[in-house]
């Protein structure tokens, strides 16, 4: 297993798409290697059906937010026929998601986009080592950068996250001077912006099985890029809120207003206190046919 190099085995290709291996051994494009086992706890041991939510084997799903493309790894391993559409607008994690995307058997279709409330460029602050930190909200970006600090230290993560620290090497990198300074550095990218709307349109799709919305602080300029026809034509979210409590609580309450059932979960970056929460919405039968 070649994971956990990049700056913490001594290299520094923070912005080359390199390799990396998952857990079962398989082989995926990355930007950061040692960014691939957080992101790996969150997802894979995600227990859908736990918030009510099902996953048909021939579902449509959106990703939206999809960094290198691990959440559509997932969904092909659970969903052999699903048609998957995976956004991501930062160049060196798109080139890992399309590589990604193409390996799967049948391939997710990757898209150089990101959603938003309307059409149009957008500048993001892009983490070069933490790709998965870029936002188009620098307010998100460091309180997220924070809680990431607190977690890497140790700082009331939980026992699973603190063995991933452990195991990356990050506890002895910690006292060099300039090692979270490089690994926090911004840079500035302009990326294309379309509406989920736009999105369902051009490709003639009447349902979404369920749309991911993981967007550092933007997941509320996507949902408003949604038209109010197109609502129930989504039948269930996963939305991560990276805008603190009482914000995932609007957004809560107008996915109830629009007919879903939902409930809150936490997020691992939350025990090092960053304000993110997961949003889970179902409308319809649990496990019901599109």
């Amino acid at each position: 297993m070649i994971a956990f190099r990049g700056i913490f085995g001594g290299r520094h290709p923070l912005s080359v798409t390199t390799t990396t291996a998952l857990p079962d051994g398989r082989t995926i494009l990355c930007v950061n290697p040692y960014e691939v086992d957080f992101s790996v706890h969150e997802i894979f041991s995600e227990d859908f059906a736990a918030h009510g939510i099902d996953l048909p084997a021939d579902g449509i799903y959106f990703d939206v937010g999809a960094n290198i493309g691990l959440f559509a790894i997932y969904l092909r391993d659970h969903c052999a026929q699903g048609r998957i559409f995976a956004y991501e607008p930062m160049p060196a994690a798109f080139a890992a998601l399309a590589g990604n995307a193409a390996a799967l058997t049948p391939p997710a279709e990757a898209i150089a986009l990101g959603l938003g409330r309307q059409p149009g460029t957008l500048e993001f602050d892009y983490f070069p080592g933490i790709s998965a930190l870029s936002t188009a909200n620098r307010a998100v970006g460091e309180k997220l950068s924070a809680g990431l600090r607190e977690v890497l230290a140790g700082s009331g993560a939980s026992e699973a996250v603190r063995e991933i620290v452990e195991r990356i090497g990050t506890t002895e990198r910690m006292e060099e001077a300039d090692f979270l300074d490089t690994l926090f550095r911004r840079e500035s990218v302009t990326a294309e912006i379309d509406t989920l709307s736009n999105q369902l349109a051009s490709r003639g799709l009447e349902t979404i099985d369920l749309l991911k919305i993981d967007t550092e602080g933007a997941e509320k300029e996507v949902l408003a890029g949604i038209a109010d026809s197109d609502w129930p034509k989504i039948r269930q979210l996963l939305v991560e809120v990276h805008l603190g409590r009482e914000e995932t609580e609007i957004i809560e309450a107008d996915l109830v207003r629009r007919g879903y059932r939902t409930s809150i979960g936490g997020h691992p970056l939350s025990e090092g206190g960053a304000p993110v929460f997961h949003i889970y919405a179902t409308r319809g039968p649990i496990g019901g046919k599109r």
